[in-house]
């Protein structure tokens, strides 16, 4: 069970190593009189609008992870309060042996099977500082939204979104945004977002990263996917995991920051980091 969770916390790891966050000022755009461009602004705005509102998701998983040559699968559940907290839980044969709890100002893992826990701020480590991490394009991934890496999603300039055709699929992309690409494939008949990958600009920038959706259901009034695949290539070592979501629900009756108990020992991020690595 200690090798499983490692594996899980390895795969989220390598994930949030793969996301670049850039923080840009907004410019005023002028109003589009070319028919071509008020047909791609307004798929934008349906694109935008298909993002449920709801203050809160809570659901059953099962993750299927695939790490390190390995497959392994675990129970849990994924509790998100929108602008606060995206929150895994992990069990096996009932109980939890692991916790990720992601927030504006930190990220939390807690590891049961082991007592111990790392509790810090973006800034402080350094494989997220690195890569840019932000919590809000991270927190659009689980919502299955549109972001732009450093900006609230209520402020995201889709302005900056180019639009090209694609088959049955209409695309999504950030061109000015530095270092890395973002696009968004999306359904062209529903609007919905069906993939988001995040590569390197440069040849040399091997990794990429790969978040797929799908059996979209009911929700809030509107369709979330009920799968999310995630899959990160190309950093040395391949990994990812699907998670399955069953009774999704809004309740916000919930704890968002865990208490860690003062018997676990705080241990050091980027000393976790390169130990499951190392596995």
């Amino acid at each position: 069970m200690k090798y499983v969770l490692n594996l899980v916390f390895l795969s989220v790891l390598l994930l949030m190593a793969s996301c670049h966050g850039s923080r840009q000022v907004q410019s005023p755009t002028s109003v589009p009189t070319d028919p071509a461009v008020q047909k791609a602004d307004l798929y934008k705005k349906q694109v935008a609008a298909t993002a449920v509102t709801a203050r809160a998701l809570t659901a059953r998983i099962k993750m299927d992870i695939n790490a390190a040559e390995r497959n392994v699968s675990v129970g849990g559940s994924l509790r998100m309060k929108r602008d606060e907290v995206v929150q895994l839980s992990l069990t096996f044969l009932g109980m939890e042996v692991g916790r990720m709890e992601f927030s504006p100002e930190n990220v939390l893992i807690i590891d049961r099977i082991n007592s111990q826990f790392v509790r810090a701020t973006y800034d402080q480590v350094s494989f997220l500082r690195q890569a840019g991490l932000d919590f809000y394009a991270l927190q659009s991934l689980f919502w299955n939204e549109l972001f732009v890496p450093g900006q609230h999603k209520d402020e995201v300039p889709l302005g900056r979104f180019r639009v090209s055709s694609a088959g049955s699929h209409t695309l999504l992309s950030l061109p000015d945004a530095p270092k890395l690409e973002y696009s968004f494939l999306t359904v062209t008949s529903t609007a919905l977002i069906d993939r988001v990958t995040v590569r390197g600009k440069d040849v040399s920038q091997k990794g990429e990263l790969v978040w797929r959706y799908g059996d979209f259901t009911a929700f809030d009034g509107k369709k979330f996917p009920s799968t999310m695949s995630v899959a990160v290539t190309g950093l040395g070592k391949d990994a990812g995991f699907t998670l399955s979501l069953s009774r999704l629900g809004t309740s916000a009756d919930w704890e968002s920051h865990t208490k860690v108990s003062a018997k676990y020992k705080q241990r050091n991020a980027d000393d976790i980091l390169k130990r499951l690595l190392s596995m």
